[in-house]
């Protein structure tokens, strides 16, 4: 029995069934460990990957409101310039074309210089005043209603005297003589009267147009100020075109691309605003509110012609004179308190002048510039323990953070080409060139106010002017621009373009037409314009008829946006319907109320004014380009001669437009072209939506840029440097 029983035992020990089971039951908790922590990876992994893509997506928002917010001051600001470009065309245009001598265009045979292909400037003699330096005169027929026979501006460029009236000699019939004398004593004691108008009228109606630039820019610079704290609410957060809180959107946009276990357990989320730090954001100053933007403030100088009036029974003369625009008693017309406009000519005086405030709004700027060391990104951090089952290791902390920035747009130069890096707030630009050489100095440049009265070039250097392309070396001084505009000017009389100039000249009250030049088509001016309620259109109007006028075109020619605008500025073709009607209904009724009616659309707008296809309530730029578009070339050759001029709204779409999701290099193919536009009614910024783009879009940064101290940002010829707004250390 006992070897039976071994026999069994060995069989068992040699039966091999079952091995495999106890070897998987053996290894299956080692397998079930390594797959759990397989999981286990897989959903940190996931959790982790989660959490960067609803960072960098909060953060993506954040600075696609901040690039919304730069397109629409951008925008603002080159609306400054184009306020800007009327000033300097009606004070150079309107101001010279009585001239009667020396400029390009004849008045008494109604055709043009020869050699105005040529653009170039007089380097000597009469011409040189009127081109570098001119003095204002408006008293010149066709406008209405001067009276007949009397242009005060024909020797404008000489600033010589005109010969009044004198009585007719009549030889042999002395009762005659006398009595033809009595009448001449009555025709020079009325020519008298309007002697003493003429110098007034001058000044009035340069100074209705100077006060009116500084009242639109001011207005606007409002604005742009008012949206900038905006952005600089604090190192946390700021406000969007629509008046909302960015913070609030990055959290919403963070939270609803969260994974459920992200979602429950996140631990912290911090946003960062870097135009809200200490060294770029707000400051105490009302009229230069945030570090990162400074105003462009300059000092020009204008020039009127004053009429010294002398005469007598015998005769008399008109003696012409070159007076500066300023508000001091020697500045003022001669006989202006003879006059009807003594009240209106007081009160520009107190306007006219620089406020001793240099920075205040209501001084002459150019717009503003911003501070390369102060870059606007935003950034997105957050830290989540997201739920894992069964994980070995307990509660597992997952962080994430991203930095995007705007980028490709253009707010529009620097007054000069640098900007050097300084450890504190450097408020201006300070390179040695002028990127506009054709714009007055600035008020804080050396000598540039001292210098008026000892520096004979001081008015050449200060007269109102801008650059039409970069590298212009005239500008409005152009004999070629003041020849065919002063035949525009004329010829927007129908009356004169018939063939009987001569006849007109001498007695221009013959056949007068609605769209002659005519002093009314400004009565809006200087403020009625920016009133609550006024038009809110500074362009020239026929306040009488209700309508536009001849001369608004030729004002709209000289604003359009040209080849220099194109390349510094980013401009918004259609501003009314993508920034302009959003940013009424949100920012400026949220946030920005207190500057609710100085915020204005594009220039060429006019409240309330709708007439079949015509609708100037909803003007923006791509309009001015179309109307001017339509000008035939022989009433002004801005085709064929003003090149510089661009003539259609497609070309404004220059910023940075990439080739695909994965090549952000800049597409040739799209570049100024646009192959869809936006379906009426639905706003789309650039009014494109296959083709080219404007303004600043978007890009991720890394921290080590924005950490770096070796960035070039200032400019040709200045040192490297360290953005004024790093990230903070703990951020």
């Amino acid at each position: 029995m006992l070897k039976n029983h071994n026999s069994t035992f060995l069989f068992k020990l040699r039966d091999r069934k079952g091995q495999v089971a106890l070897f998987v039951a053996l290894i299956f908790q080692v397998l079930f460990l390594f797959f759990a922590m397989v999981i286990n990876v897989g959903l940190l992994v996931h959790h982790k990957i989660n959490l960067q893509n609803s960072v960098d997506l909060a953060a993506y928002y954040g600075a696609a409101k901040q690039a919304e917010d730069l397109n629409a001051i951008g925008h603002m600001n080159y609306q400054i310039r184009q306020s800007w470009k009327l000033l300097a065309w009606r004070y150079r245009m309107l101001g010279s074309a009585g001239e009667s001598i020396y400029h390009p265009y004849l008045k008494s045979t109604a055709q043009l210089r020869t050699a105005l292909a040529v653009e170039g400037v007089s380097s000597s003699g009469p011409m040189v005043n009127m081109q570098d330096a001119p003095a204002f005169c408006i008293t010149y027929i066709p406008f209405q209603p001067m009276p007949k026979d009397e242009n005060t501006c024909k020797f404008m460029a000489e600033q010589s005297s005109i010969s009044l009236f004198r009585a007719p000699k009549v030889f042999g019939f002395l009762s005659i003589t006398r009595t033809m004398k009595s009448v001449s004593d009555m025709l020079i004691s009325k020519a008298l009267e309007r002697c003493r108008d003429f110098g007034s009228f001058n000044y009035l109606m340069l100074g209705k147009f100077v006060v009116a630039f500084k009242t639109d820019q001011r207005d606007r610079m409002l604005v742009i100020n008012e949206l900038a704290k905006a952005m600089s609410a604090n190192e946390e957060d700021f406000y969007d075109l629509d008046g909302e809180s960015v913070k609030v959107g990055m959290q919403n946009t963070f939270q609803n691309n969260l994974t459920v276990p992200n979602r429950r357990a996140v631990n912290s989320f911090k946003t960062y605003n870097s135009l809200g730090s200490a060294a770029c954001g707000k400051t105490t100053d009302k009229d230069r509110p945030v570090k990162w933007l400074s105003p462009i403030k300059i000092y020009p100088g204008f020039s009127y012609i004053d009429t010294v009036c002398q005469g007598n029974s015998n005769g008399g003369a008109i003696d012409t004179v070159a007076k500066e625009l300023a508000g001091d008693p020697n500045s003022l017309p001669a006989h202006y308190t003879q006059t009807a406009f003594v009240s209106g000519i007081e009160e520009l005086a107190q306007s006219i002048g620089y406020l001793s405030n240099l920075n205040d709004t209501f001084n002459f700027s150019m717009g503003v510039e911003k501070n390369p060391w102060c870059v606007g990104y935003v950034g997105a951090s957050a830290e989540t323990q997201p739920a894992i089952p069964f994980s070995p290791f307990g509660k597992v902390t997952l962080k994430a953070r991203a930095f995007f920035k705007p980028f490709g747009g253009r707010i529009g130069p620097w007054y000069r080409n640098s900007w050097s890096f300084r450890q504190t707030d450097n408020q201006y630009s300070d390179g040695s060139t002028i990127v506009d050489p054709m714009l007055p100095p600035r008020p804080t440049d050396p000598g540039a106010v001292a210098g008026t009265v000892t520096d004979p070039n001081n008015m050449k250097t200060r007269a109102a002017n801008y650059s039409r392309y970069v590298g212009d070396p005239y500008g409005l001084k152009s004999a070629q621009m003041i020849g065919y505009y002063g035949q525009a000017i004329y010829e927007t009389s129908p009356v004169w373009r018939s063939s009987r100039y001569q006849a007109i000249y001498n007695d221009p009250n013959a056949g007068v037409s609605k769209s002659s030049p005519n002093f009314a088509d400004w009565d809006a001016l200087p403020y009625k314009f920016a009133d609550s309620g006024g038009s809110g259109d500074q362009m020239a109007w026929d306040s009488i008829s209700n309508m536009p006028t001849e001369m608004r075109k030729l004002e709209l020619s000289a604003i359009v946006p040209n080849t220099f605008d194109n390349a510094y500025y980013s401009i918004e073709p259609d501003f009314y319907h993508n920034y302009y009607d959003r940013m009424k209904k949100g920012f400026i009724s949220k946030v920005g109320s207190a500057v609710a009616n100085q915020f204005r659309p594009d220039l060429g707008y006019h409240r309330g004014y709708k007439a079949g296809a015509i609708n100037l309530e909803e003007y923006s730029v791509k309009d001015q380009m179309a109307e001017v578009a339509q000008i035939p070339d022989s009433n002004l050759p801005v085709k064929s001669l003003f090149t510089f001029t661009l003539d259609d709204w497609k070309h404004l779409l220059t910023g940075w437009s990439d080739k695909n999701l994965m090549d952000y290099s800049l597409n040739p193919n799209t570049f100024g072209k646009c192959d869809t536009e936006p379906v009426a009614g639905v706003p789309n910024p650039g009014n494109c939506v296959v083709g080219g783009s404007t303004g600043f879009g978007v890009k991720m940064i890394s921290s080590d840029w924005l950490n770096s101290k070796e960035l070039k940002l200032g400019g040709e010829g200045t040192s490297a440097g360290r953005l004024l707004n790093p990230p903070p250390e703990d951020f």
